[in-house]
């Protein structure tokens, strides 16, 4: 196969935006501008040529957002936020956009999955933290949890919690668990 490379730089960015092209307005700002059209002034030509597209105005959002992501690869990030406010379009941008939808999404999903995560971990640490406490209570004495569990409930790790447990279940008295105990602080 043979693969042409195509500079976009070096494509007529004008020809695009007057060419009716729409699908390809995101890439113009990459374009070579008009001459003596500065950077800034480009931009704001090619976000005007979006917004005067027939097409309806979620289609433009979306537009104007991959003209944003694009526009971070020739131009100071700064520079783009800058243009795409002072034309109004950055709130539309991030509350319509599909691109916007869909982070916004991921993140919701992610902050879902990681609320999970801690959950089932803090309902471990806690099953975990009863079960070594049941242990003490039935193998030595009924007051034996009391005496230990503001520095149980003190750990973290779940790790350690788990083998408290198997300590709880194997040592032949209170003193034995005291020193286990000491061992994991």
């Amino acid at each position: 196969m043979k693969y042409k490379v195509i500079r976009l730089s070096e494509i007529d960015g004008q020809a695009i935006i007057e060419g009716g092209h729409p699908g390809l307005l995101p890439f113009a700002p990459l374009m070579k501008p008009p001459s003596g059209v500065s950077a800034d002034a480009w931009l704001r030509q090619c976000l005007h040529a979006t917004e005067a597209l027939p097409l309806d105005a979620s289609t433009k959002v979306d537009m104007m957002a991959g003209m944003a992501i694009l526009g971070g690869i020739s131009y100071e990030l700064s520079t783009v936020r800058r243009i795409i406010s002072q034309k109004g379009f950055m709130d539309a941008i991030m509350r319509e956009s599909s691109f916007a939808q869909y982070l916004t999404q991921q993140g919701i999903d992610r902050g879902i999955e990681q609320g999970i995560e801690q959950g089932l971990e803090r309902g471990s640490r806690e099953s975990t933290i009863e079960a070594i406490f049941d242990v003490l209570e039935v193998r030595f004495d009924a007051d034996a949890p009391g005496q230990f569990a503001a520095r149980i409930a003190a750990i973290a790790d779940l790790q350690q919690l788990k083998q408290l447990l198997r300590e709880a279940v194997q040592v032949n008295n209170l003193e034995g668990f005291q020193r286990a105990l000491d061992a994991e602080a």
